[in-house]
């Protein structure tokens, strides 16, 4: 079986390493297009809406929750089918040619999903299961791989990457599963609906788990 380890591993790791720091400033950026309407309907999805009086706020119980809000807002949101990433891309607002405008052809590709990290590669990425169509791949990663994180079952939103796969940064642990034995993949693609559906289940989930250790 061929190995799922890229075999320009070491230069791939570079790269990302490099880029890494452009992705969050790309959210931020991104964030910013969403209007009330976008923020209103996904506090909505998400359950964290508040309402004071004839005033509809958000609430949340603790920064991890702001950084799922954010990748939801942005990935998620998809008036007329069109997410506010790939409304971002489309506009082309960085040169071509640009690190930022490459991130953006990939991101607008990310899908969610639930994953089982089976092997971690100490430069710098970790093989996973994608519970939902069972594909084994490659994901670039700086932290997870420097602790003993195998065996991890998490969810959160992956995107091409050269020849590999890179993450969005915001996750949702669910624990350790050290026997995979009762893993079984449902062998199937998601729709925008499905994938959206799965994303809210998982958040929930998370939500639940991470406030009773708070």
């Amino acid at each position: 079986m061929p190995s799922i380890i890229p075999e320009n591993i070491e230069e791939l790791v570079a790269e990302y390493k490099r880029l890494w720091p452009l992705i969050p400033k790309l959210h931020r950026n991104i964030a910013k297009m969403a209007d009330k309407n976008a923020l209103k309907t996904c506090a909505k999805r998400l359950r964290l809406s508040t309402r004071q009086g004839a005033q509809l706020g958000m609430v949340f119980a603790n920064e991890y929750e702001t950084e799922l809000f954010q990748d939801y807002l942005i990935y998620m949101y998809r008036p007329r089918g069109f997410s506010l990433v790939r409304q971002m891309r489309n506009r082309k607002p960085y040169p071509v040619g640009s690190d930022e405008q490459m991130l953006l052809e990939g991101m607008h590709q990310a899908r969610f999903s639930l994953f089982w990290i089976k092997e971690l590669h100490p430069n710098g990425g970790m093989v996973v299961l994608d519970v939902i169509t069972g594909e084994e791949l490659f994901v670039l990663d700086q932290s997870l791989p420097q602790q003993e994180m195998v065996g991890l079952l998490a969810a959160f939103r992956i995107f091409p990457f050269r020849d590999a796969w890179m993450h969005t940064g915001a996750n949702m642990a669910f624990g350790i599963i050290s026997e995979p034995e009762g893993l079984k993949p449902l062998g199937r693609k998601l729709n925008d609906r499905q994938e959206q559906e799965l994303n809210e289940e998982n958040f929930f989930r998370w939500q639940a788990l991470i406030r009773d250790h708070l």
